[in-house]
């Protein structure tokens, strides 16, 4: 490898993955001519405003972390709301590991310094290119490096050296509480014309309530009164205290379109990058992911593989996910929205409960899905038709 220091802004899941990997990986490869993987975090432990939910697609790639020791609490019922207030509950087929980000983040990074890299808690406010390396100008010292690797979140404001900000409409507006109660299973409510949901996500010793929509789609007025809608119906009494606020990534198809990962001498891993995905939320696995394949990428010597490699895996279905989202949230079927239907059908149909569920495990990618959607809605919708006819008819030869 003709890079010699890698210097890793941000020590979330894409950069402590990024940096366990690249520590791990040049230690075993000849060409690897002593590798130095350096980690500058401001905040170390902190917990982050988001729900901390990791899939069976997440789980089964990184089944370390399906372990309640390290402060997984691993849920196995949830419950959808629809808008008219229908609910139904689910018996997840695999399980959902619900972290406080303290401790998944703590257990990432101790796991990227176990395997060779150095973790320094400073924060980076400065970044210059000089010729042929990078200059990092830090708030307790300066750093040099030859890779630039920025894990920093999307709001990051060293973004700008890489790349152009993201838009207005490219955020969801989040909002919640971290409450310290008792909550059995996850929970998630759909609204009408709306692009995005209220959580209730339980951990080990509390349960991240909250509520995104669309930016610019939804003023925060409204996610004020409707998360506190949410928390008076399921008994949820706010702590002004333990209240977060967060633009979470949500790329708009023109955006993902013009999407730029990388560059001579640096890249951009987890939401630094916008790798969320765009009708779920769910960044945590795609973070990990990316930090891993940019590893990869520089341990093989082709770090401008790493855009394709990305797109190849998940990246191309991420874009897909923006362009269904808007009808996911705001399109119509037999008369109500779709997110209502689903709920609605989904109880009194096998075939739509399978989909449930593998829209829960993230296993599916979004054209197949759509195709299911459609087919089982208009399944469901007929086994209802049929059976409700039966009965009539039963009843009326009783």
């Amino acid at each position: 490898m003709r890079t010699r220091t890698v210097a890793i802004i941000g020590g979330g899941p894409a950069g402590a993955m990024a940096a366990a990997r690249l520590a791990a990986g040049s230690s075993l490869r000849h060409n690897s001519g002593g590798l130095r993987v350096l980690v500058l975090q401001d905040k170390m432990g902190w917990e982050k405003p988001c729900g901390g939910g990791l899939t069976h697609k997440a789980l089964r790639r990184y089944p370390f972390l399906a372990d309640t020791a390290r402060g997984a609490n691993l849920l196995r019922e949830a419950e959808f709301i629809a808008s008219t207030g229908t609910a139904m509950r689910v018996r997840l087929r695999e399980p959902l590991a619900i972290y406080p980000r303290t401790m998944l983040d703590g257990f990432l990074l101790r796991r990227a310094a176990e395997a060779g890299a150095e973790i320094v808690n400073d924060r980076v406010l400065g970044v210059t290119r000089k010729d042929s390396h990078w200059e990092l100008a830090g708030r307790d010292a300066g750093y040099r490096a030859d890779f630039v690797v920025l894990a920093a979140g999307a709001r990051s404001r060293l973004r700008q050296v890489f790349a152009d900000d993201f838009g207005p409409r490219d955020f969801m507006l989040t909002l919640g509480y971290h409450l310290p109660v008792d909550c059995e299973r996850l929970r998630v409510q759909f609204y009408e014309k709306f692009e995005g949901y209220a959580w209730a996500f339980p951990r080990a010793d509390h349960v991240s309530v909250g509520v995104c929509g669309k930016a610019g789609d939804v003023p925060m007025t409204a996610l004020r009164e409707r998360l506190a809608e949410f928390l008076r119906k399921h008994g949820y009494a706010p702590d002004r205290q333990r209240i977060f606020s967060h633009l979470l990534p949500s790329l708009t198809v023109d955006s993902w379109a013009a999407l730029r990962l990388a560059g001579p001498g640096w890249a951009l891993v987890g939401d630094a990058a916008g790798l969320v995905d765009p009708l779920t939320g769910e960044g945590i696995y795609y973070a990990m992911r990316s930090g891993e394949l940019l590893a990869e990428a520089l341990l093989d010597d082709f770090p401008e593989d790493y855009p394709e490699r990305v797109r190849n895996e998940f990246g191309r279905a991420l874009a897909q996910g923006a362009r269904m989202a808007r009808m996911f949230y705001h399109g119509e079927f037999a008369g109500a929205a779709i997110t209502t239907r689903m709920i609605e059908l989904g109880a009194q149909s096998r075939a739509l409960l399978d989909l449930i569920q593998d829209l829960i495990e993230g296993v599916n990618s979004y054209p197949e899905l759509l195709a299911r959607i459609q087919v089982g809605l208009a399944r469901a919708l007929l086994d209802v038709g049929r059976s409700r006819l039966s009965a009539a008819f039963a009843l009326h030869l009783g």
